[in-house]
């Protein structure tokens, strides 16, 4: 990090961005394919893709639930090396001059390997966090409903955070 006065030190204060958060960005890297000639097999690959979505941490790992089906599950399939953004935006700082304008923030970036939770077990209890940290109360899920759902998994292997 080039501004180490910036940087969060403070593992509880990450922590908590990682709880309390709404969404998550996730940036997945394509495994590119190219033809013979060098260039994509089609349009979209080797362009990386960013994806909001929700999720909960829990034991230095992020859980998100997903359509079984789709781009975000297909390049994780092909690498599931990711890239993980959060941020807090805690309002603007104003100044005389527009280029002293700032904004007060926290951010976190994190890197890790991604998996599709395949056992009804995980993926239960991964649903369960999911719910109790966006609705506030427990659910029961039916076997279809946990057949239906992806959930993966992302285990964190570094991460840092700056606030502004």
């Amino acid at each position: 990090m080039r501004r180490k006065e910036k940087q969060i030190q403070n593992l509880k204060v990450l922590d908590e961005l990682l709880r309390s958060a709404p969404v998550c960005r996730i940036g997945l890297a394509p495994a590119v394919f190219v033809a013979g000639d060098g260039h994509p097999r089609n349009p979209q690959a080797g362009y990386p893709l960013v994806v909001p979505v929700h999720f909960v941490h829990t034991e230095g790992r992020i859980y998100i639930h997903s359509a079984r089906q789709g781009r975000k599950i297909e390049m994780l399939r092909a690498n599931p090396r990711v890239c993980v953004e959060i941020d807090e935006f805690l309002g603007l700082k104003a100044a005389d001059k527009a280029c002293s304008y700032g904004t007060r923030f926290r951010s976190l970036i994190a890197f890790g390997s991604a998996r599709i939770v395949e056992e009804a077990g995980e993926k239960r209890r991964a649903l369960g966090l999911l719910m109790e940290k966006y609705a506030r109360r427990s659910f029961d899920f039916s076997e279809r409903e946990i057949e239906k759902v992806a959930i993966i998994e992302i285990e964190i292997k570094e991460v840092t955070g700056k606030q502004g």
